[in-house]
């Protein structure tokens, strides 16, 4: 007979079930739940190889780039202004000007990310690409040292026909087999809007509106030649005079309208075609001298064109991947689209170079860029230009390809404006490419530049905003043997 309460035989077989389970409740409440079915990446070959969808999405994307170590040899761009340099330390004298201040060569590192994004609407395709990085130089601009910068080469939208971004010229084909960019032709990034139609089997039309940013030269005043002074040597600048600027006074007005660009072109496994014009407006401004009360109030305008013919023919049957590439170029009053960019981002002022030496200056050449030239009645006349350009590339075999190249510009100034100078500009090249394994390369190039002009180097009274003179040199020849070094790998 029991003395205690007792309590009903199953509810305390169930208590002691509890207690014995109770550690291992705890256990599997710490167990992670089943996963779920990963969703696995998928390859995309509606666009090519190395596209993928992003998971969860109708997306395909492709991830690329590369990275490169470039050296440049007696400073490929040593004729430009803008891309040349003077030299970091102490030095009275910048570009055009060449003395021991100066480096015999320069270096450069590159990476690139490249990312491509499309999907497919009942529009078509709509795509996103971006190209660009960063960049190490060893001189970042004249008379400083290195330092990095952002880069970037593309940055646009595609849909339905159109381009809304930062890319290659619709005037351009963008086809380029040398490291250098040849002064000769045109081969330009802008930013662009553009709708291009279609008309199967390789055959298509773009109508674009362009930055007119990165084509605008410049509006230069006219001068007139010292009369009995013709020798550099006596140029004040160099004799400890005033210091006076070497460009003619810029009267380049405000940008009002962009570029019209239209191009005809026509593509198959047996090369392309291109036919290329552009519309391009100079604005000037009226110089105080001559009348305008507040200078930068008073501006007139004029349109200035040009035409391009390009045309890349392969040629398979001497070996694969050969081709030849030409490139003709007229301009009247937009001259950077017969080139003198020397980049694909830039627009120059002035070319040519002047070698300094302990007695004063030796032989060289100057000449200001303008799209127009100003007369002394304040009127203008445009600049003309024309070029052509070639470039073959030949493999020897397919990890060995070699590339010659070479280009003519010739640039004509009104002959009624006084002082201002016409002159020819021309480069031949070659270059050797060695690719040990794939998406590595390993070049070396060669280049000769050679301007020569219808005058000797001499001064000119170039005339200020206030109508004052700027003793200027202007004029002459010179010549230059550059090269480069290039270690690229893509992926």
């Amino acid at each position: 007979m029991s003395t205690g309460s007792s309590a009903p035989k199953g509810v305390f077989g169930f208590a002691c079930l509890a207690t014995l389970l109770l550690p291992w409740t705890s256990v599997a409440a710490d167990l992670p739940l089943k996963a779920q079915p990963a969703e696995h990446v998928k390859v995309c070959a509606a666009y090519g190889p190395g596209f993928y969808y992003i998971p969860g999405t109708d997306t395909c994307l492709r991830v690329g780039g590369w990275a490169r170590m470039d050296t440049y040899l007696n400073v490929a761009a040593i004729f430009s202004q803008g891309s040349a340099f003077s030299g970091p330390g102490y030095s009275p004298f910048a570009f055009p000007f060449r003395d021991k201040h100066d480096a015999d060569y320069f270096t450069q590192g590159r990476g690139v990310a490249e990312i491509d994004a499309r999907t497919q609407t009942d529009y078509g395709t709509l795509r996103s690409y971006f190209r660009g990085g960063m960049e190490w130089d060893s001189q970042t601009g004249p008379a400083a040292g290195p330092g990095a910068a952002l880069y970037v080469e593309r940055a646009f939208i595609q849909f339905g026909g159109l381009t809304f971004g930062y890319t290659q010229s619709f005037f351009d084909t963008g086809i380029g087999y040398s490291i250098a960019t040849l002064f000769a032709g045109s081969n330009t990034w802008n930013t662009t809007a553009a709708y291009t139609a279609e008309f199967g089997n390789g055959l298509s039309a773009s109508l674009a509106l362009e930055d007119a940013a990165n084509r605008t030269t410049g509006v230069q005043a006219t001068g007139v030649r010292i009369t009995g002074v013709s020798s550099p040597s006596d140029f004040p600048f160099v004799t400890g005079g005033t210091g006076a600027p070497l460009l003619y006074a810029n009267y380049q007005g405000g940008q009002q309208a962009p570029d019209v660009v239209a191009n005809l072109r026509a593509e198959g496994a047996w090369g392309l075609v291109q036919l290329a014009g552009a519309l391009h407006e100079v604005m000037a401004v009226t110089p105080s001298y001559l009348g305008a009360a507040i200078p930068g109030i008073v501006d007139t305008g004029q349109w200035g064109y040009a035409l391009g013919a390009y045309a890349e023919i392969r040629l398979p049957f001497i070996a694969a991947g050969d081709s030849l590439y030409l490139q003709a170029n007229y301009s009247d009053g937009a001259l950077n689209y017969a080139g003198l960019a020397a980049g694909n981002q830039n627009r120059l002022q002035a070319i040519g170079y002047i070698q300094l030496n302990g007695a004063g200056l030796m032989n060289g050449a100057y000449y200001p860029l303008a799209d127009a030239v100003m007369g002394s009645s304040g009127s203008y006349e445009m600049v003309g230009a024309w070029a052509v350009q070639a470039q073959f590339r030949h493999f020897w075999t397919p990890g060995l390809r070699s590339a010659v190249f070479g280009g003519y510009v010739s640039v004509d100034v009104p002959d009624n404006i006084v002082g201002a100078e016409s002159f020819a500009m021309w480069q031949a090249g070659v270059n050797t490419f060695w690719s040990p394994v794939r998406n590595l390369d390993i070049g070396v190039e060669a280049v000769y530049t050679a301007v020569d002009g219808r005058q000797p180097l001499g001064i000119v009274n170039a005339v200020a905003a206030n109508g004052s003179a700027i003793p200027t040199l202007v004029g002459g020849s010179a010549d230059a043997l550059s090269g480069a070094v290039r270690l690229q790998r893509n992926f």
